[in-house]
């Protein structure tokens, strides 16, 4: 079960995307370079490079392909492009203000939990940009708070798709483990991980949800392992609850205004 599975989907559009995390992940390289990497033939890969280079997601500069600022403008547009862009960034900031911990809003997509707003420091590595998220949902705090909103046949869906891996010792990794976590996580009302993800890393989440009560994502708070004790874990709890309430409230307020402006119909979740 990979990370990329293509055999579902178009062969060639797998390479092509092959060929930019490759770029990504090595900061550049030669069209040599990218065909040994990925085992496919030269004219194969020159071939993608000459088509991506085309739609600007790739430039040639001194015969090395770097990935073109094409991609800045798409990361930028699906941040600002969501509904609760305004709001989320808003209480993230409130949140650095107030917590010593690293704040992030962050959303499942595909079954994998994807960082949205918020300045994480592991987030500027390579390794993050190229999985778009290094996290399975059952090894994070923003996944277990999201997914125990979810009903168990999509949890299911997301366990199918993705299994069990175990990223540290902390992991869980069985059926069993994961849905009794979740329905601890429902009691507490807040999802942890204590090293699940990376040793050492502890952090909290809580599931924002719509007007209408679908979930939004999560609010995270997050940072050293070594310096949590029950005081700082209650502290960041509590924040985080009013973090929540103002982002919810933030949007129901939103969409009261949006209802009335158009006269009472809304297509939020």
């Amino acid at each position: 079960m990979g990370e990329h599975d293509s055999s579902h989907g178009l062969k060639t559009t797998a390479i092509s995307l092959e060929i930019v995390e490759h770029i990504l992940e090595c900061e550049g390289a030669t069209m040599s370079e990218l065909a040994e990497i990925t085992g496919h033939a030269k004219s194969t890969v020159h071939s993608h490079l000459k088509t991506l280079a085309e739609f600007g997601y790739v430039v040639n500069i001194d015969n090395r392909y770097q990935l073109g600022a094409k991609f800045c403008h798409l990361g930028d547009y699906v941040r600002t492009n969501k509904e609760y862009y305004r709001v989320a960034q808003e209480v993230v900031e409130w949140l650095d203000h107030e917590s010593t911990m690293e704040a992030d809003f962050a959303v499942e997509e595909h079954g994998r939990i994807v960082s949205l707003y918020g300045d994480l420091d592991f987030s500027n590595s390579t390794r993050f940009l190229i999985d778009g998220s290094p996290f399975h949902v059952h090894t994070t705090a923003s996944g277990k708070a999201i997914i125990a909103e979810y009903p168990e046949s999509r949890v299911r869906d997301i366990i199918d798709r993705w299994g069990l891996p175990g990223s540290t010792d902390e992991s869980i990794t069985t059926e069993e483990e994961l849905f009794a976590e979740l329905e601890r996580v429902r009691e507490q009302g807040f999802g942890e991980n204590m090293g699940e993800a990376i040793d050492g890393f502890w952090a909290v989440g809580k599931a924002v949800k719509s007007p209408r009560g679908g979930v939004y994502g999560s609010l995270n708070l997050s940072g050293p392992a070594y310096v949590v004790d029950d005081e700082t874990r209650a502290t960041q709890v509590e924040l985080l609850d009013e973090a929540v309430d103002r982002f919810e409230r933030g949007m129901n307020e939103m969409y009261q205004s949006r209802s009335q402006t158009d006269g009472g119909e809304s297509s939020w979740d």
